[in-house]
């Protein structure tokens, strides 16, 4: 989610992480709420379809994904 400046539908998120291949992933929605109510990701309404939210990584979400590459960054021996 975070590697594209898009907003995601919980569909196109499913659909992606599908044909990348990562089993497991069709519950996104539950995924994406529990994230969104961990902090880490949040949720944006436009005007059109307020009804159908769309979602992006939050502040708090880059912070840790910045930690996390930082902290293991050390690790890659490629």
């Amino acid at each position: 989610m975070a590697e594209k400046d898009i907003d995601w539908t919980w569909m196109r998120l499913d659909r992606t992480l599908a044909i990348r291949g990562f089993p497991g992933f069709s519950n996104v929605a539950n995924i994406v709420i529990n994230l969104m109510n961990e902090g880490m990701v949040d949720a944006v309404y436009n005007e059109k379809n307020s009804s159908r939210p769309r979602y992006c990584v939050s502040e708090q979400g880059h912070q840790l994904l910045g930690q996390i590459n930082e902290d293991t960054r050390h690790y890659d021996i490629s």
